[in-house]
């Protein structure tokens, strides 16, 4: 069984975070991905790659994708679950 979006998510920046050898955060919605969490654009991409793997999905790929605002947890929680609904 997949797990939830916001799970994937969360359970993929700490992974993050950990292998970064930075302390694995509590993660929430309205955390700021900069910020909050301390992730660069390296960190994301290895999250994003992370969360392909345990979700099955990539929403950056698709054409319609455009180029989406991604700042807080929040934003990658609606994107990935728009994503998951579609596939």
């Amino acid at each position: 069984m997949k797990p939830t979006v916001p799970d994937a998510i969360a359970t993929a920046i700490r992974t993050v975070l950990h292998d970064t050898g930075r302390d694995a955060k509590d993660v929430a919605p309205a955390m700021l991905l900069s910020t909050d969490l301390g992730l660069d654009s390296l960190d994301l991409a290895q999250t994003i790659v992370l969360l392909e793997r345990s979700l099955g999905v990539d929403p950056f790929r698709a054409e319609a994708a455009g180029r989406p605002s991604i700042r807080t947890v929040g934003d990658l929680i609606a994107i990935y679950t728009e994503a998951v609904s579609r596939s």
